[in-house]
């Protein structure tokens, strides 16, 4: 069964000092590198799905802070974990990486047939992302320790990112692993 990894939002803005999380997120960076040059070592294809907002998009500016507007810098994969001329980059308009995207077809153009998810939010796109995969017919796993929750609605980021993975494996069925985990089976 050839699997891909699908790497959601990990952009350049993602790491600004004003980003959410910022301080958890460049500690995820380094073993998020070694994991995705593992991957791409073993044949997976690693592709980057990124938010891509325009200054028009009323539904993000109502709930969320405006970056990654598409053509800037800022919505671009984050240089340590993209392989320019490897990895593919496939652009999103809200959280899931599947809702009105080409994700589904460039992974069936790739014979895939499971995707791992890593990146952030847990909470939001990688949850996403996942049920949406698994609603698509590709078995799907999320690695722990590659992802990382938002603080909201009264909870810690330890508390939202535990009941997250917990959701995303009962409902769309996914292997919750680590990425050593994974690396070493």
């Amino acid at each position: 069964m050839k699997e891909a990894v699908v790497v959601m939002d990990m952009t350049n803005d993602s790491i600004a000092p004003e980003a959410r999380a910022v301080e958890i997120r460049l500690k995820l960076l380094e073993q998020t590198r070694v994991f995705l040059d593992w991957a791409r070592s073993t044949g997976r294809p690693v592709l980057h799905v990124d938010s891509a907002r325009r200054k028009t998009d009323v539904w993000f500016r109502k709930h969320w802070e405006f970056v990654n507007e598409i053509g800037t810098q800022g919505q671009l994969p984050i240089p340590s974990v993209y392989e320019p001329g490897a990895d593919i980059v496939v652009h999103k308009r809200r959280y899931s990486g599947f809702f009105q995207s080409d994700l589904d077809l460039t992974l069936r153009e790739l014979g895939v047939e499971s995707i791992i998810v890593i990146g952030w939010s847990t909470s939001l796109a990688v949850m996403m992302t996942a049920l949406d995969g698994w609603q698509h017919g590709y078995s799907t796993t999320v690695l722990s320790d590659l992802t990382i929750a938002h603080a909201w609605g009264g909870h810690t980021v330890e508390e939202n990112q535990r009941w997250t993975l917990d959701l995303i494996k009962a409902m769309a069925y996914s292997r919750i692993t680590t990425s050593t985990e994974l690396m070493a089976a």
